[in-house]
């Protein structure tokens, strides 16, 4: 991970909103490639309504900066200040989102792997 003392995080050339699906774009704040590790901001649109499950090999933490985010299948709604930490394997979504959502997401490899 590159050392950065604060900063406009649009600032830095390498750093752009990518479209990942329909109404979802991300910002790669920081990564590693060696490692796995990376740091991202992550932005639903209002309106979003992602269809699928997610599962990843990594340990994810999430962290909700603004908006809403809503967990279908429990009928759950996340606001500003939730927090989720997830292990690697574990199922989550499909999610909407009424008014849209960023998010600060970590990702770190899991133990003894990438």
């Amino acid at each position: 991970m590159e050392q950065f003392e604060f900063h406009l995080a649009t600032s830095h050339p390498s750093r752009k909103w990518v479209q990942i699906e329909p109404k979802i774009h991300e910002m790669t704040l920081n990564c590693d490639r060696s490692s796995g590790r990376r740091t991202l901001l992550q932005k639903h649109e209002p309106g979003l309504l992602n269809a699928k499950e997610s599962l990843h090999d990594y340990v994810e933490e999430i962290y909700i900066v603004e908006g809403d985010l809503i967990d279908v299948p429990k009928a759950e709604t996340y606001l500003k200040g939730h927090y989720a930490y997830r292990n690697p394997g574990m199922r989550h979504g499909p999610f909407a989102s009424e008014n849209g959502c960023l998010m600060f997401i970590t990702c770190s490899p899991a133990e003894g792997g990438k």
